[in-house]
C-alpha cells in the first residue's frame, strides 16, 4: 500500500471499522450457538409451560431449528449449563421465569455441591434427592448428570420491547390480529448488565457482550418481507424471519455511528415488515447469550496490536538507524581507499626498495654461512665451559638456600619480640588505671572496714534487743497454750448439754400428750386403724393429728359410740391436744437438726482448739531455738568486731603499697616505651632481608636450573648448529629464486594500483546512493510509521482497551440464579412470546 493511501485509510478509521466488523462477524457469523437451548426438551413441566403460551409445540420447533441452522456452537466445558425460559406476552413483558439446570457430573461423584437462589426447585430427569442450607444445594448423585427447574423473579440481564405497528400506527397485538395492511413489527433490546474492568492500568465500565437472536413464525397472507438487521426466508408452507442485535455493544466500545461504515454495523435493535392479509403469528422467540460462553475468546488477545505496534516502530527505527549506517559506512570505505591509493604508492615504491635490500640480504646469508661453519668447528669448547658454569650455579643455590632459612630464623624472633613490646607498651595504660584503681579500692575497703566495725557494735545492741523480745514472746506462748486449755474444757462441756437436749424436749413432749392418753385417743385410733399404736407420743403424733384433722366426722361417730357424753367437745380437746402436740413435735425436729448441725461446728471447734494448742506448743519450742540462735548471734558479733580491727590494719598497709606502686609507674612506661622504639627499629628491616634472600635463593635456584638446561641442551645445540650450517648453504642455494620472486612482487603492485583508482571511482557512486536511502527512510519514518503509531494511539489504543474489557466481562458473567464456588457455568436466556391468532371475523 502506498503512503498516500496508507493516510486516507487512517483519515476514515479504517483500522477501527475492521476491527469492529470482526467482532460483529464473531459473534453472530459463526460464534452463537443454540444446539443446547432445546437439550432439556423432555422436560414436561418447562414444555407444557411454553406451549400454553406459544401456541403449536411445532411451530416453535420450527422457529429453533431455523435459529439452529444460522448459528454454530462453540464446545462448552462447564460445571453447570442453564437455560433460562421467560414466558412473555406478545408485547416481551415476561408473566413467568422457569430456570432449567443441568449440573455435569464430568468425575461421576456420589454427590454435587450446587447453589442456588430458586424456588420449587424439583428434579425433571431423575429420583436424586437433594438437601438445602440457605443457597447451598447437595444432590445424591450417584455418578449421575443432574437436571433440575425452579421459579425465579430477578430481572433478566437483556429485557426486549416489541411494538406493532398498521399502516405507520402503533397498535397492539390483540386488535392487530387478524388484521390486514401494512405492518411493522420492531423489536428494542436493552442490556441492563455494568462491569467495571481494569486495562493496561485503566478502569473501563462495559456491558456483558450479549448476543440476542429473534426469530418469528407468521402466518398466511405475508408478502414483500422486508427485515432490517435480519433476513426473511419465505416458502409456500410458512415464512419465517430471524433477526439480531448485540445490545449494549457499541456503548461499551465507544463506537458512534459515524466510525462505521455500509459494511459493518452492530445493531441494538430487528425490524421487520410486510404487506400483511388476516394477521397472525403462530410462535416468536428470543434467544439472549453471552458470547463468551458461545465464541472462542482464546485467540483474541489486544495486547498481541500492541506487540505488533511496538515492532512496526522499532523495525522502523533499526531500518532508518541501518540507512544512516550505510551512508556513514560508504563515506568511511572511499576515505579509506582514498588512504589506500596513496599507501600503495608508498608500497610500490617499497617494494622497489625491497627488490634492492633482498640482493643485500643474498650477499649476507652467503657470508652468514661461511661465519656458521667456524663455530661449528667450535662446539668442543662450548660443551667444557658449559660443564664448569654448572657446577659453580649448583653451589650457589645451596649457600643461598642456607642463607635463606637463616635470615628467616633471625626475622620471625626479632618480630615476635616486637609484638610483645608492644602489647607490653599498649597495656602500661592499663597497669596504670589498675594501680590507681587499687589505691581507690584499698581506701573504699578501708571505708567498709569503718563501717563493718559500727555495724557490728549494732549488731551487739540488736542482739539484746532480740534476747528481750523473746523472753516477752515465751511468757505470751505460756498464756495461750494455758487459754487453749480452757477453751477445750467449755467445748466439752457444751457437747454433753447438746447430747442431752434432744431426750430431754423429747420426755416433756410425752408428758404433754398424757391428757390425750387418758381420752384413750390411741386406742380410738387404732380402732380406727388410722395409726398402728395405742398410745400417743412423740413419735407419732403427727400422723395422729394428720389422721384427727381428716377424719374428723368418723372420729366423732366413733366418740358416740363410746357413750361419750359430749363426743364434740372431746373431739376438740383431742384436736387442741394433737396441734399442741404436733408444734411440739416441729420444735423437737429443729431442735435435732440444730443439735446434730451444731455438733458439726462444735467438732470444727474441737479440732481448732486441739490445733491451737498445738500450735502454742511449736511457738515454745521455736522461741527457745531462736533464744539460742540469739545467744550464738551475740557471740559472732563479738568474732565479728575483732576481724574487722584486723583488717582494717591491713587495708591500711595495701594502701601504703599501692601508693608507692603508683608512685614508681612513669619510670618504668618509660623504660618500656624506649625498649619499643628500639625493637621497631630493628624489625623494620625484616621485610627487606627476607625478601632480598628469597630472590637470591630463587635467582641461585634458576641460575643453576638453567645451567642444567644448558648442558642437557648443548648435544641438541650442536645438532641445531649443524642444522643451521646446513640451511644456510640451503639459503644460498635459493639466493637466485628470492630475487626472481621481488621483481614479480613489483610488477604485481603496479596491477594493483591500477585496479584501487577504479574501485574509488565506485565508491563515490555508492556513496552518493546510501545517502539518499538515508534521508528516503527519514522520510518514510516521518510521514509512514509515525502517521501509523499517531493514529494508533489515537483512535484504536483505547478501543482495544475497551475490547478487552468487553471480553473480561464476558469472562466473569457465568449464571442468571447462582453457582457454587470454584465452579464454572454458562447460561442461555429463552424468550418465549405469546402467539397472536388471526380472527375468523376480522377484517380483510
Amino acid at each position: 500500500m502506498k503512503l498516500p493511501e496508507l493516510k486516507e485509510k487512517l483519515k476514515s478509521k479504517y483500522i477501527v471499522r475492521v476491527v469492529a466488523g470482526v467482532l460483529t462477524i464473531a459473534l453472530v457469523g459463526t460464534g452463537i450457538g443454540a444446539t443446547a437451548v432445546f437439550a432439556e426438551k423432555n422436560s414436561t413441566a418447562v414444555t407444557a409451560e411454553a406451549d400454553s403460551t406459544t401456541g403449536s409445540n411445532k411451530d416453535a420447533d420450527d422457529i429453533a431449528d431455523k435459529l439452529m441452522d444460522s448459528v454454530s456452537l462453540k464446545d462448552n466445558d462447564a460445571d453447570k449449563d442453564e437455560s433460562v425460559y421467560l414466558i412473555s406476552d406478545a408485547n416481551g413483558n415476561v408473566n413467568k421465569t422457569i430456570v432449567v439446570d443441568h449440573l455435569k457430573n464430568k468425575d461421576k461423584k456420589d454427590t454435587l455441591e450446587d447453589a442456588s437462589n430458586l424456588s420449587d426447585i424439583e428434579n425433571v430427569k431423575g429420583k436424586e434427592k437433594f438437601t438445602q442450607s440457605g443457597d447451598k444445594l447437595t444432590w445424591q448423585a450417584g455418578g449421575k448428570d443432574i437436571y433440575y427447574q425452579g421459579t425465579a423473579t430477578a430481572e433478566p440481564p437483556v429485557t426486549q420491547k416489541v411494538t406493532y405497528y398498521l399502516d405507520g400506527k402503533e397498535i397492539s397485538p390483540e386488535d392487530l390480529a387478524g388484521k390486514s395492511g401494512k405492518v411493522k413489527i420492531r423489536f428494542d433490546y436493552t442490556n441492563t448488565t455494568s462491569y467495571t474492568e481494569t486495562v493496561n492500568g485503566e478502569k473501563q465500565t462495559v456491558s456483558v457482550p450479549f448476543a440476542a437472536i429473534t426469530g418469528l413464525v407468521l402466518g398466511d397472507g405475508f408478502e414483500n418481507i422486508e427485515v432490517t438487521n435480519g433476513k426473511a426466508e419465505v416458502s409456500d408452507s410458512s415464512s419465517v424471519v430471524l433477526g439480531y442485535a448485540l445490545p449494549g455493544l457499541k456503548d461499551s466500545l465507544g463506537i458512534k455511528d459515524k466510525d462505521l461504515d455500509g459494511d459493518v454495523n452492530i445493531p441494538e435493535y430487528m425490524e421487520m415488515t410486510a404487506d400483511v392479509k388476516n394477521f397472525s403469528m403462530p410462535a416468536a422467540m428470543t434467544f439472549v447469550v453471552n458470547a463468551s460462553d458461545y465464541v472462542s475468546t482464546d485467540g483474541i488477545d489486544t495486547s498481541d496490536l500492541d506487540d505488533m505496534i511496538n515492532d512496526l516502530k522499532d523495525a522502523s527505527t533499526q531500518l532508518q538507524d541501518g540507512s544512516k549506517t550505510l551512508a556513514e559506512g560508504t563515506d568511511t570505505l572511499a576515505d579509506g581507499l582514498s588512504t589506500l591509493q596513496s599507501k600503495l604508492g608508498t608500497f610500490a615504491s617499497g617494494v622497489g626498495t625491497l627488490q634492492s635490500g633482498l640482493k643485500v640480504y643474498t650477499d649476507g646469508v652467503s657470508t652468514l654461512s661461511g661465519g656458521l661453519n667456524t663455530l661449528g668447528n667450535s662446539t668442543g669448547a662450548l660443551v667444557s665451559g658449559a660443564d664448569k658454569l654448572n657446577s659453580g650455579a649448583g653451589q650457589l643455590a645451596s649457600g643461598s638456600a642456607t642463607l635463606k632459612d637463616g635470615l628467616k630464623s633471625y626475622t620471625d624472633g626479632a618480630s615476635q619480640l616486637n609484638a610483645g613490646l608492644n602489647q607490653l607498651n599498649d597495656n602500661t595504660g592499663s597497669l596504670a588505671t589498675g594501680v590507681t584503681s587499687l589505691n581507690d579500692g584499698a581506701k573504699t575497703l578501708s571505708d567498709g572496714i569503718n563501717a563493718a566495725n559500727k555495724g557490728a557494735a549494732g549488731v551487739s545492741a540488736g542482739v539484746a534487743q532480740l534476747k528481750t523480745s523473746i523472753d516477752t514472746a515465751k511468757t505470751g506462748a505460756d498464756s495461750l497454750a494455758a487459754g487453749a486449755k480452757q477453751v477445750d474444757d467449755g467445748i466439752g462441756q457444751l457437747e454433753q448439754s447438746l447430747s442431752d437436749m434432744p431426750e430431754t424436749i423429747k420426755d416433756n413432749i410425752n408428758k404433754s400428750l398424757e391428757p390425750l392418753n387418758e381420752l384413750n385417743v390411741g386406742t380410738l385410733f387404732k380402732t380406727l386403724r388410722y395409726i398402728d399404736t395405742d398410745k400417743i407420743t412423740a413419735d407419732n403424733v403427727s400422723k395422729a393429728a394428720d389422721a384427727a384433722v381428716n377424719h374428723a366426722e368418723d372420729i366423732i361417730k366413733a366418740l358416740t359410740g363410746m357413750h361419750d357424753a359430749d363426743p364434740s367437745a372431746t373431739y376438740s380437746k383431742i384436736v387442741v391436744g394433737l396441734s399442741q402436740g404436733k408444734g411440739a413435735v416441729s420444735v423437737y425436729s429443729a431442735v435435732n437438726q440444730s443439735v446434730t448441725d451444731s455438733a458439726s461446728t462444735v467438732k470444727a471447734l474441737k479440732d481448732g482448739s486441739a490445733k491451737v494448742s498445738e500450735g502454742a506448743s511449736s511457738l515454745d519450742a521455736g522461741l527457745g531455738q531462736l533464744a539460742d540462735g540469739a545467744s550464738k548471734l551475740s557471740s559472732g558479733a563479738s568474732d565479728l568486731a575483732t576481724g574487722t580491727t584486723k583488717l582494717a590494719t591491713g587495708a591500711t598497709e595495701l594502701q601504703t603499697g599501692t601508693q608507692s606502686l603508683t608512685d614508681k609507674l612513669p619510670e618504668l612506661t618509660n623504660g618500656i616505651t624506649s625498649l619499643v622504639n628500639g625493637s621497631n627499629e630493628l624489625v623494620k628491616n625484616n621485610d627487606t632481608l627476607n625478601a632480598g634472600a628469597a630472590l637470591l635463593n630463587a635467582g641461585a635456584s634458576q641460575l643453576s636450573a638453567g645451567t642444567r638446561s644448558l648442558m642437557n641442551s648443548v648435544p641438541t645445540l650442536t645438532s641445531g648448529i649443524k642444522q643451521l650450517v646446513d640451511g644456510s648453504n640451503t639459503l644460498v642455494a635459493n639466493n637466485a629464486q628470492l630475487n626472481s620472486g621481488a621483481s614479480q612482487l613489483a610488477d604485481g603492485t603496479n596491477q594493483i594500483v591500477s585496479g584501487v583508482d577504479q574501485l574509488t571511482t565506485g565508491s563515490k557512486t555508492l556513496a552518493d546512493g546510501a545517502h539518499t536511502l538515508a534521508d528516503g527512510m527519514v522520510q518514510f519514518n516521518e510521514e509512514g510509521i509515525n502517521k501509523i503509531l499517531d493514529a494508533y494511539n489515537g483512535d484504536l489504543k483505547p478501543f482495544t482497551d475497551k475490547l478487552q474489557a468487553v471480553i473480561d466481562a464476558g469472562e466473569e458473567y457465568q449464571t442468571y440464579s447462582a453457582i457454587a464456588d470454584g465452579q464454572t457455568g454458562s447460561v442461555k436466556f429463552i424468550y418465549k412470546l405469546a402467539s397472536i391468532d388471526a380472527k375468523a371475523d376480522s377484517d380483510k
